[in-house]
C-alpha cells in the first residue's frame, strides 16, 4: 500500500463548484418532467364506466350543442312570427306646384301640404295563432332532430366502448395463454437438453406460442382502434380502461315486441314532426285566403294662411286571381303534407322491419350463448383436464395437451365474440333516441 509522508502530497478530493443558476434549472427539468409524467398513468388508470362514457360524449358533442342552438333559434322565431308587423312611418309632400308663380313653394298654395303619418297592418288573430302553432311545431321538430342525433351518438359511443371492452377481455385471455405457453416452451427446452423431452414437442409448443402471440397482437390492435374511435367523443378520457359491462340481457323498453310500435324511435319522431309542420303549413295556407287590413293615419300641414288637415284610410287586398295564387298555394301545401305522410309511413315500415330483425338477432344470440355456456365451455375445460392427466401419466402427448388448451381458448374467444355481437345489437335496440334511460347497471358475470 502506498503511503504519503508529506500531507501536502496527499491527493485532496476536489470540491464541487456551484453550477450556474440556469444549469441548475436545466438539471432539475428532466427530474421534474419525470415526476409529472408519473401522474399520467395514475389519471389514465381511472376506470371509465359505460354510463360515464355516454354522459361525457353528450356533454362534449358539438353536434348536440348545435342542436341546442337550433332549438333556441326556433323558439325565438316562433314568438316573433306570431306578432303584428311593425308600423310604417310615412312622410311626404302633397300637391307641390311645379309651374307658375308658386312653383316649388310649400306655403303659398292652399293645396300644398306636408304630410306625416303612420300605417299599421293588422293580421288576423286566427292567422297569428296558426303562425305560432307552426313555430311551435318547428321547435318540436328541432327537439326531435336533437334526440335523433343523440341516439346516433349514444349508439356509436356504446359500440366503440363495447368493442374495446370485449377486445380487452380477449387480450387478457390471450395474454394468460401466451404466458402459459411461454413457460411451457422454456420448460420443454430445458427438458430437451436433459433428454426428458423431444425436439418435436418443443417445436409444437413454439408454434402454439407464435399463434397465441399473433392473436394477442390482433386483439390489442382492436383495442387501439376502439380507443381512436372513442377519442372523437371523449378526448383524453378515451385512454382510460373500461369498467364493468352493462347488463345486455335487458332492454330499456322491457318487452322486445313493444319496440315495433316505434313509440320511442327518434328518426320516426322526426318524420312525425315533419308531418305536423306540413299540416300547420296547410292550415296557414288555407287561412291566407282571407286578406289582412291596413289602417293609415296622417297629419297634413299647409301654409300659414290655411288650416291643417288630417287623413285616415283603410287598405284591403283584393284576391281577384285566387285560382292562380291562393288556391295554388293551398294545393302545394296539401301536396307537401301528403309527401310528409308518405315519407313517415315508409320510414315506419323500414324501422319496424329493422327492429324485428334486430330483436330476432338479439334473442338468437342469447339462445346460442346459453348453449355455449352450458355445453361448449364445460366440454372444453374437461378436455383440458383429461389431456393434462393423460400427459402426466405418459399415455398422452404434449401436442394433444396444447391442442386441448388452444381449443379451450378458442371456445372462450367464440363466446366473447358472440357476447360482443349481442352487445352491439343491444346498443342499437336500447338507444333509439327518446326511450326511457336504459339500464346501465353493470353485470359482473359478463366480464368474466
Amino acid at each position: 500500500m502506498q503511503t504519503y509522508r508529506d500531507r501536502s502530497a496527499i491527493p485532496r478530493k476536489r470540491q464541487p463548484t456551484s453550477p450556474p443558476r440556469g444549469a441548475r434549472l436545466r438539471s432539475w427539468l428532466p427530474a421534474t418532467m419525470l415526476l409529472m409524467s408519473g401522474f399520467g398513468p395514475a389519471l389514465s388508470s381511472t376506470p371509465l364506466p359505460f354510463a360515464e362514457a355516454l354522459r361525457l360524449a353528450e356533454q362534449r358533442s358539438p353536434q348536440i350543442m348545435a342542436a341546442d342552438h337550433a332549438i333556441a333559434s326556433a323558439r325565438e322565431r316562433a314568438v316573433s312570427g306570431a306578432q303584428l308587423p311593425d308600423p310604417v312611418l310615412r312622410a311626404g309632400v302633397d300637391n307641390l306646384p311645379v309651374a307658375g308663380a308658386d312653383r316649388f313653394s310649400l306655403g303659398r298654395d292652399f293645396m300644398t301640404m306636408r304630410r306625416i303619418g303612420v300605417m299599421q297592418e293588422f293580421t288576423g288573430t286566427e292567422k297569428r295563432r296558426l303562425r305560432r302553432e307552426r313555430g311551435d311545431r318547428i321547435v318540436d321538430r328541432e327537439r326531435a332532430v336533437r334526440n335523433a342525433a343523440l341516439a346516433v351518438l349514444r349508439r356509436e359511443v356504446a359500440s366503440a366502448w363495447l368493442d374495446r371492452a370485449y377486445a380487452q377481455q380477449a387480450s387478457s385471455l390471450l395474454d394468460t395463454l401466451r404466458a402459459e405457453l411461454l413457460l411451457e416452451t422454456q420448460t420443454l427446452e430445458a427438458s430437451v437438453r436433459s433428454g426428458r423431452a423431444s425436439a418435436s414437442d418443443v417445436r409444437a409448443a413454439q408454434v402454439a406460442l407464435v399463434q397465441a402471440e399473433d392473436q394477442l397482437a390482433a386483439s390489442r390492435q382492436q383495442e387501439r382502434v376502439a380507443v381512436r374511435m372513442l377519442e372523437r367523443w371523449l378526448g383524453e378520457d378515451a385512454v382510460r380502461p373500461v369498467g364493468d359491462l352493462p347488463d345486455t340481457d335487458t332492454l330499456a323498453v322491457g318487452n322486445p315486441e313493444a319496440m315495433t310500435a316505434l313509440a320511442h324511435h327518434a328518426e320516426v319522431a322526426v318524420a312525425r314532426e315533419d308531418e305536423a309542420v306540413a299540416a300547420s303549413e296547410a292550415r296557414l295556407a288555407e287561412r291566407a285566403r282571407i286578406p289582412d287590413w291596413t289602417i293609415e293615419v296622417a297629419y297634413q300641414q299647409r301654409g300659414s294662411g290655411f288650416g291643417d288637415m288630417m287623413s285616415f284610410g283603410v287598405s284591403v287586398p283584393l284576391p281577384m286571381f285566387a285560382a292562380e295564387r291562393q288556391n295554388r298555394d293551398i294545393l302545394a301545401s296539401h301536396a307537401a303534407l301528403a309527401r310528409a305522410q308518405a315519407s313517415r309511413e315508409d320510414l315506419e315500415r323500414l324501422h319496424r322491419a329493422e327492429l324485428r330483425a334486430f330483436v330476432e338477432e338479439w334473442q338468437g344470440y342469447g339462445e346460442r350463448l346459453a348453449t355455449l355456456d352450458s355445453r361448449l365451455l364445460p366440454y372444453a375445460r374437461d378436455r383440458v383436464t383429461l389431456a393434462l392427466a393423460a400427459y402426466r401419466s405418459g399415455s398422452g402427448s404434449l401436442q394433444q395437451t396444447l391442442e386441448a388448451r388452444r381449443s379451450e381458448v378458442e371456445a372462450r374467444l367464440q363466446v366473447l365474440g358472440l357476447r360482443r355481437e349481442r352487445a352491439r345489437v343491444w346498443a342499437r335496440l336500447n338507444f333509439l333516441g327518446i326511450a326511457p334511460e336504459p339500464s346501465l347497471t353493470a353485470r359482473p358475470e359478463a366480464s368474466r
